[in-house]
């Protein structure tokens, strides 16, 4: 597993709330898109992406939350059960996760449970987040792509 450190700039969304299982959110993305498309939100250049906001080796399954999320400019207000959120700038280790998103969880350990503790760097009380990088619909689950970024300290610490 490759990781960068990377620089994150704020980045607005527009999003709905997921609560249950990470393998249940497909309902939610469904929903989103259907009242995305209409009001011009898929256009070239929006970035899909999900907010991860607990841990499912500590939270019970059913009260796991999860913002399905797309890029936003101001001129965006909310709607109904879609919000906006800015995800802060700040630094994030960065890693690619190949493959069906059902597996996300082995590249979260490898990063969380390998990488982090030796890396030299603290992790940021923050969510972690994915960019989705290609089209579930017309990719095979093998091929799909899915960046995860980390929150991290903004310093540096001294390696031994």
């Amino acid at each position: 597993m490759q990781v960068e450190i990377q620089r994150i700039e704020p980045m607005r969304v527009a999003f709905m709330r997921h609560v249950g299982p990470y393998n249940e959110c497909g309902k939610t993305w469904e929903r989103f898109l259907t009242w995305a498309a209409p009001r011009g939100l898929l256009a070239p250049g929006a970035t899909m992406l999900g907010v991860c906001h607990d841990d499912p080796e500590v939270t019970p399954p059913e009260r796991i939350r999860y913002d399905v999320c797309l890029t936003v400019d101001e001129a965006f207000q909310p709607e109904g059960e879609v919000g906006v959120q800015e995800i802060a700038r700040g630094l994030f280790a960065r890693a690619t996760h190949f493959g069906p998103y059902d597996r996300l969880n082995e590249t979260y350990a490898a990063l969380c449970g390998r990488w982090a503790p030796d890396s030299g760097y603290e992790l940021r009380s923050a969510p972690c987040f994915e960019i989705y990088l290609n089209n579930p619909e017309s990719t095979d689950p093998e091929d799909l792509l899915t960046d995860i970024y980390l929150p991290l300290e903004d310093y540096r610490h001294e390696r031994d």
